[in-house]
């Protein structure tokens, strides 16, 4: 087989994202070749090229004219991904872009249109789907354990007192874009089911700005399974957690530890119901007698690679791309309608 050819990249914003995640991801990976960065900031670009090896640009539109890159990775502030994937796509590049993807739907759409008639690859790096946590946690669901999965939990708190750009909604900040999306991806993943009910909470606690920096989203499937995610950032006592609840049993996971309790439901009489008025020695009738089964284990699921690898398995070998379209707008509908029942985060 002939050796393919690395997948030249441009590389826009070299903040935290861009830098610490993107360029540090592929910058030695011979299937890549980073040629140009885009930043606002001289020293940013400075680094770049000694670091890299690569052209640079301060804005982006001159790059996207000037690079032979084939790929362009969108790490830009929220509220710009939109209008620069369109025109990455539209000038005939695959383009990576950072979460969220865009700030509406109506614009994602045009996103997914633009990549459609340049026959290009739109790539939503949502990057926690590659995670062993999140393979183990399928794992466990198909398994069925648990029995059938009713509800799925999470619960993810701190505290901090953030005040940078990420504080702003103008520019496509808050939790729910930030953390909230990576959580809420897999949620319904795991839920794999239209969301037929959102109820959520968002509040403005700590951070300098105005966006939220503390969520409260609770969903509802058509199949009749339940989500529950809470990510507060304005919490002194550190707590995290991910709960499983099923008609046989339940998980919980915390810090890289399952604990799974369950039953062999072949194994369980079946309730007798009474309908006396009386309880027998004034206690509740209940079967204390199940025959549990306990397991602690590692989350460590299934090793699927990483984002990158499927990145070139899509752009070179043809492959689809595990982050679709239509589960990509799904999340942002949900997103939407959490701000639509708190009309102070709708953004600016």
């Amino acid at each position: 087989m002939a050796k393919r050819k690395p997948i030249t990249v441009a590389v826009v914003g070299l903040g935290r994202s861009g830098w610490d995640i993107h360029v540090r991801q592929i910058q030695d990976d011979p299937r890549y070749r980073i040629v140009d960065v885009t930043d606002m900031q001289a020293d940013r670009r400075r680094e770049a090229e000694r670091t890299l090896g690569c052209g640079s640009f301060a804005e982006f539109a001159p790059m996207l004219k000037k690079t032979e890159a084939e790929l362009i990775v969108v790490a830009s502030p929220s509220h710009l991904h939109a209008k620069q994937t369109v025109a990455a796509l539209k000038s005939g590049r695959h383009v990576v872009v950072e979460k969220p993807a865009a700030q509406t739907m109506r614009d994602f759409d045009r996103m997914v249109e633009a990549a459609d008639q340049a026959k290009k690859h739109l790539l939503v790096h949502l990057n926690y789907r590659w995670m062993r946590t999140f393979t183990f946690m399928q794992d466990v669901l198909k398994s069925k354990k648990l029995g059938k999965v009713f509800h799925i939990g999470w619960l993810i708190h701190g505290f901090g007192r953030r005040s940078d750009w990420q504080c702003l909604q103008a520019h496509g900040g808050g939790l729910l874009n930030n953390h909230g999306s990576h959580m809420l991806d897999q949620m319904l993943r795991l839920i794999d089911s239209p969301i037929e009910t959102v109820m959520a909470d968002m509040k403005h606690i700590n951070d300098a700005g105005d966006a939220e920096d503390h969520i409260k989203v609770v969903v509802r499937g058509e199949n009749g399974m339940t989500g529950d995610l809470e990510i507060s950032t304005a919490a002194a006592t550190r707590l995290g957690h991910i709960e499983f609840l099923g008609t046989a049993g339940s998980m919980v996971i915390q810090q890289g530890k399952a604990h799974l309790k369950y039953f062999d439901p072949r194994k369980v009489k079946p309730l007798k119901l009474s309908k006396k008025l009386v309880a027998a020695n004034r206690q509740y009738a209940s079967d204390r007698s199940m025959p549990w089964i306990e397991e602690h284990l590692p989350v460590e699921g299934r090793d699927v690679g990483g984002f990158y690898d499927s990145v070139v398995d899509t752009v070179r070998g043809g492959r689809k791309f595990p982050v679709k379209a239509e589960e990509n707008r799904e999340m942002m509908r949900v997103m939407a309608l959490c701000r639509k029942q708190n009309p102070k985060f709708r953004g600016r």
